[in-house]
């Protein structure tokens, strides 16, 4: 399942802080929940495998979520744009550790410390 030009695009930024819109007409949006939409945690899992994906140059699945924290709602309408930011990432032959945040301007929405396995 790939979100990225779909479910949001990358609107700015650099490698450490990628500013995104998301799409508030995404089918998803319609289920999570009708009238006040917001972002599913797998759906914010899966926008950060993405960028990190791009960022080292390799596709990635998830492995294992050390520690995820979601401190508000992500919503489209609300939070149309927001920062995927990571602070640490190391990879390794067949794994990529990562921590950051997602912001919406000043605001820390989300916390993830997560491990993601490449693909082949």
């Amino acid at each position: 399942m790939n979100l990225k030009n779909a479910m949001f695009t990358i609107i700015g930024g650099d490698e450490d802080h990628v500013r995104i819109k998301l799409n508030p007409l995404h089918t998803i949006y319609q289920a999570h929940f009708p009238g006040t939409p917001i972002t599913p945690g797998v759906c914010i899992v899966q926008i950060i495998g993405e960028l990190l994906g791009e960022r080292i140059g390799r596709q990635v699945v998830l492995s294992r979520i050390t520690n995820l924290k979601f401190n508000s709602t992500i919503s489209p309408v609300d939070d149309p744009v927001v920062e995927v930011n990571f602070t640490q990432v190391e990879p390794s032959e067949t794994a990529c550790t990562v921590k950051g945040t997602i912001t919406a301007g000043e605001e820390v929405k989300t916390k993830y410390s997560l491990v993601y396995n490449m693909k082949d």
